[in-house]
């Protein structure tokens, strides 16, 4: 695991570390936590954790349960930082099983004029709600919470999945000054710990004594892990990351089975086999073969449509149309997908079954594709696991070609997803084989730019231009998004004009909420100019300006939106009288293993310049090592699309 060099004193609180004294013991304010108005190793701080305990622990009583303790304080530095007094805790339920919090206390503690007030935590500051069929969210706010509070918490989560033990995230988006984990782990159960994220943890593994009570009485060994560091940096939130929390450090346990002696075994480990089955005896597996609420216009869509293609898309948009999505992910929706339809709203669950529906009346065979959307975080790859929030659809056309669906935006389009489900890991639900389930959808189709623009220099030494954009997939996903948060059309010619520095005459979008889309625009730029010379940028509207990596190092992986092509076809007339000084010199740009590529190049035949530019992502994820490579790359493609035809007036 790597490590970096400033965390190198990590294990170590050194009482030197600031002549700051903190209190450890919850209820216990030391006078400099209330007048610390900064943390010296992150100044910019808005708060800091002084400390985070979390303690784990079986209980045995009449069942077995998994029982958290959890005690924070947190010093508020900046107004920012208040937001670090309202709490949530996600608590999991699943028929006869479910979690509790318990033993709930908080407060608020402020200096005033000299003295130390302590404002608790109200029962009508605590809320509940639910997110999803499975989970309810416990939320409370500490009240009189401002810069310069110290804030304290602390409550006993208790489970009944016994098979299931919290990962614990020893990592934050602020710092802590220590951050102190002991997880204990009877002998009966089986397991396995594990450690993420980008810091080195240091786990100590000892053996202790327990007594089992209830109908049990005998002693049994239990496995203790203890976690204790200090001065954990806060986990900084980058430009081009998709879920931040896939990268915080913390630890997680798997619990594989439980063998108490005199009982039968009992085992945990859950594939993904057993997740499908499981799937299939709930309310998923009933209305994954729902009828179709939409049969007679379904009939109609293939009557007048022989190709594939043009009847997925029919169907989607139909469907789409029906149904607005609530905004909400759900992999089981929380009514039946046929209220979704007569209420004309629906989550995404509701949404795609009835989109597999129509599609079975169609005659294709849409398979379920599993998965989280990216703000909710990558399906494991070590182990199985039901907390999955929704799934697209995939079906194979006559010639053997695979498609996939999604119904909830009506942007989208066959082959064009949202871009929240543009995911690395995905499953395709009842997979044979766990190996076999895994699916890339960061790319369902390639997506391309390609630009033509036909330029004249005038004599007064400004660009007539003609422009036209064929967008596809993912790319015209994005011109759509674009332009649907435009107020209106005007409003999106104006953003247009104002971010490629350009005066439109006239503009016009076409194929708008499909996978390919077409934008004509006829404007006007302004030259560059000094004396006699006049100075153009070779595809008329430089590609990038200013290279958005520029950071000297970077902790985390750069992840993009999706694998991309731009083209760009410049043709470039020239007024009698004027001549070419200097030409940018064809270049070709490539790093991260091919992962990005550039190419430029130009073109003279006598009074007509012609450029081709052609821009490359093949790959939606480059790993930290890679960052000092991509950097340099989009450095120099930054001065390669500032680069300038040298013209000379006579």
């Amino acid at each position: 695991m790597k490590t970096f060099p400033y965390l190198a004193a990590l294990v170590c609180l050194c009482t030197s570390a600031a002549a700051q004294e903190y209190s450890f013991k919850f209820g216990k304010i030391a006078p400099d936590e209330l007048t610390m108005t900064s943390y010296a190793p992150e100044p910019d701080a808005e708060a800091v954790f002084i400390y985070d305990d979390t303690d784990i622990h079986y209980v045995f009583g009449k069942s077995i349960q998994v029982e958290c303790y959890r005690s924070v304080k947190i010093k508020v530095l900046k107004d920012e930082g208040v937001r670090w007094g309202d709490v949530t805790i996600d608590r999991y339920h699943r028929q006869l099983s479910k979690e509790t919090v318990s033993r709930l206390s908080a407060a608020a503690y402020n200096l005033v004029d000299g003295k130390t007030v302590k404002t608790q935590l109200a029962k009508q500051n605590i809320f509940e709600e639910a997110i999803d069929e499975n989970t309810t969210r416990l939320k409370f706010s500490i009240p009189d919470v401002k810069a310069g509070t110290v804030i304290e918490y602390r409550y006993t989560f208790i489970s009944d999945f016994i098979g299931t033990i919290p990962d614990v995230g020893i990592q934050h988006s602020i710092p802590v000054v220590r951050s102190t984990t002991q997880v204990s782990i009877p002998e009966y159960f089986t397991h396995h710990i594990r450690t993420k994220g980008y810091l080195s943890l240091p786990v100590e593994k000892t053996f202790d004594n327990g007594v089992v009570a209830g109908n049990y009485s005998s002693g049994y060994t239990v496995t203790k892990y203890t976690c204790t560091v200090d001065r954990v940096p806060s986990l900084r939130r980058e430009p081009y990351v998709w879920y931040l929390d896939d990268f915080r450090a913390g630890l997680e346990f798997e619990i594989n089975g439980l063998s108490i002696p005199g009982s039968i075994y009992k085992n945990f480990t859950k594939t993904w086999n057993d997740v499908y089955e499981s799937l299939k005896r709930s309310e998923f597996g009933r209305y994954a073969n729902i009828r179709n609420p939409f049969k007679d216009e379904v009939t109609g869509i293939v009557a007048r449509n022989a190709d594939e293609r043009q009847q997925l898309h029919a169907i989607l948009k139909l469907v789409q149309s029906r149904i607005t999505w609530d905004g909400t992910y759900r992999l089981t929706p929380k009514n039946s997908p046929h209220m979704a339809v007569d209420k004309g709203r629906g989550d995404s669950g509701s949404i795609n079954f009835i989109l597999a529906a129509a599609l079975r009346d169609a005659g294709f065979r849409p398979e379920i594709i599993l998965l989280n959307p990216r703000s909710a975080g990558r399906l494991p790859l070590t182990h199985a696991t039901d907390h999955i929030r929704t799934f697209v659809l995939r079906t194979a056309l006559a010639d053997g070609e695979t498609v996939y669906l999604d119904a909830t935006d009506p942007r989208s389009d066959v082959n064009v997803l949202p871009t929240q489900l543009l995911v690395d890991r995905a499953r395709l639900y009842s997979a044979g084989s766990s190996d076999e389930g895994w699916i890339d959808l960061s790319s369902p189709a390639q997506s391309v730019v390609l630009t033509q623009i036909s330029a004249r220099l005038t004599d007064e030494g400004g660009l007539e231009c003609e422009e036209t954009d064929i967008e596809t997939n993912q790319s015209a996903y994005d011109l759509s998004c674009r332009y649907s948060r435009s107020q209106n059309h005007d409003t999106f010619v104006q953003e247009y004009e104002e971010k490629a520095g350009i005066t439109v005459s006239e503009l016009t979008v076409e194929g708008l909420d499909t996978a390919k889309a077409r934008m004509k625009t006829t404007f006007t730029k302004a030259v560059d100019s000094g004396g006699d010379f006049l100075y153009v940028c070779p595809t008329i509207v430089p590609f990038i300006e200013e290279n958005p990596f520029t950071g000297s190092k970077r902790q985390l992986p750069v992840e993009f939106g999706y694998p991309h092509r731009y083209r760009i076809i410049v043709t470039l007339e020239l007024p009698d009288g004027c001549t070419v000084e200097e030409l940018p010199e064809s270049k070709r740009l490539i790093a991260c293993d091919g992962g990005v590529a550039a190419t430029l190049q130009m073109q003279q035949q006598g009074n007509v310049v012609r450029c081709l530019f052609d821009f490359n992502r093949s790959r939606v994820v480059f790993a930290a090592e890679e960052y000092t490579d991509l950097s340099a790359f989009y450095g120099f493609l930054s001065d390669l699309c500032n680069s300038r035809i040298i013209l000379r007036r006579s």
